[in-house]
């Protein structure tokens, strides 16, 4: 057994062998074409302020409509709500407004008037307590020494005039009874001046002493307290009257926002009832830019249901021109080239006519990764589509009437280049370089490298 076995271990194993010869080659690529209204009737909740939207009623899908009537009711009772709330606060809002501007209009005068009387206690504080160290502090003092004059002359000319009265007295032998009288009371009178003398000089100490710094200590702290008044009602007056403004203007903002806001939303009171412009078939999601977008907005297109803003959730389809579109994967778009025809059929309606052609290819894909295709597609004339109706659509985007093709599993790459094993006469293989054209999804077209007749082998 080893004899045989060894010479079996040397030769490659191959999963097949094909002959290569030439015979047509064409290359076909199917999709799906979707034709839908070209100008349908989008709904799209794109509110100035609400955001909330609950679906109270919605027309069924595929439900005929007439023009002006209700396809769509969403909730409106918290909405309106809201719109009461913010007319009640808005005209407080205005009377408040109203009060605050009186205020501010009032406290501008008073503080103009507090500025003007501060600074006017000050300087009559000032002139006050200079004119009391200047005139009246000096004219007390000099009045209270002139007191003391007073009463010691008093005093001087009382005791002069009982000197002369015994004087006058003594020289006479007898002193009368009259005259001892008057001696009596000159007595008394100089006495009582020498009481006097002492009263003015007790309280003239005391005014000098005590009363007078007393009073100038008053003049100097009120001058002290009106200079301090005034600092304050600089400081304050002034505060207080600029608190009162900028609460006056955030007043007038808020009330500028909340107008602005009522306005915005007064308006959205049009989204919560929806009608049909004209006749039509209402479609649950978009037919827009020849798709059918739906998806998860299925769940909220009921009673109930929160639907999306600024996105259609809504179409109606109505008569008129009709567009024809593909959504179709690179590899696909990459070989369709516009103006070429398509073989194009009905599911169920094979046997109709269609003439159909590429009007379009994207050359960028869209978000989802797919390239657009339009087409140019001719309805029989007794024929009218659904509004939402697919197309089978076949191109043949390579056609060869002799070419030569391997299959795709013998095809091998290494370092940029293509190659494939060909079956030589001894049994044996050898590795060729071909040139490769398009595949047709099964075989691929060799533009060089082989011969008609030549065997190659598909490795396992």
């Amino acid at each position: 057994m080893t004899r045989f076995l060894l010479p079996l271990l040397a030769l490659p194993a191959f999963a097949g062998e094909s002959t290569v010869q030439t015979a047509p080659f064409r290359v076909e690529k199917s999709f799906n074409a979707l034709a839908v209204p070209a100008e349908p009737g989008l709904f799209t909740l794109d509110p100035e302020s609400w955001t909330s939207f609950t679906i109270e009623s919605i027309t069924d899908h595929g439900t005929s409509v007439k023009k002006g009537e209700v396809i769509v009711r969403f909730e409106r009772e918290e909405y309106d709500r809201r719109v009461q709330d913010l007319t009640r606060a808005l005209e407080m809002r205005q009377l408040e407004l109203a009060r605050k501007t009186t205020e501010v209009t009032t406290l501008k005068e008073e503080t103009r008037m507090g500025l003007e009387a501060a600074r006017r206690a000050k300087q009559e504080a000032d002139a006050d307590l200079a004119y009391y160290k200047e005139s009246t502090e000096p004219a007390l003092r000099r009045d209270e020494a002139h007191k003391i004059e007073v009463a010691r002359f008093r005093l001087a000319a009382e005791e002069e005039e009982l000197k002369q009265l015994q004087a006058m007295y003594d020289a006479d032998d007898l002193t009368e009874e009259t005259e001892e009288i008057i001696l009596d009371r000159q007595k008394f009178a100089v006495e009582d001046a020498k009481l006097e003398v002492a009263n003015t000089e007790r309280n003239t100490a005391w005014v000098l002493e005590t009363q007078l710094p007393r009073q100038l200590k008053s003049f100097e702290l009120k001058a002290e307290e009106a200079t301090l008044a005034l600092a304050k009602a600089e400081k304050n007056l002034p505060a207080a009257l600029r608190t009162a403004e900028l609460e006056l203007a955030s007043l007038e903002t808020a009330i500028e926002r909340e107008t602005l806001e009522l306005q915005r939303l007064t308006k959205d009171a049009a989204l919560f009832e929806w009608k049909a412009p004209a006749d039509g078939v209402v479609f649950h999601g978009s037919l827009e830019d020849g798709t059918w977008s739906l998806g998860e907005l299925a769940k909220s297109l009921v009673p109930g249901g929160a639907v999306p803003l600024k996105r259609p959730i809504l179409s109606l389809a109505t008569a008129g021109e009709t567009l024809v579109s593909a959504q179709v994967d690179g590899p696909v778009a990459f070989q369709l080239k516009p103006g070429s025809p398509l073989a194009a059929t009905l599911a169920g309606l094979e046997n109709l006519q269609l003439t159909a052609t590429i009007k379009e290819v994207a050359t960028q894909p869209g978000t989802d990764g797919k390239f657009r295709v339009l087409l140019d597609l001719t309805w029989p004339e007794d024929f009218a589509p659904a509004p939402a109706t697919w197309i089978s659509c076949t191109a043949t985007t390579h056609s060869a009437d002799a070419a030569l093709a391997v299959p795709n599993a013998a095809l091998r790459a290494d370092a940029g280049k293509w190659f494939v094993e060909v079956k030589l006469a001894d049994g044996k293989t050898e590795r060729r370089e071909v040139t490769r054209g398009l595949s047709d999804g099964k075989s691929t077209e060799i533009l060089g490298g082989l011969e008609p007749g030549q065997v190659v082998v598909t490795p396992e």
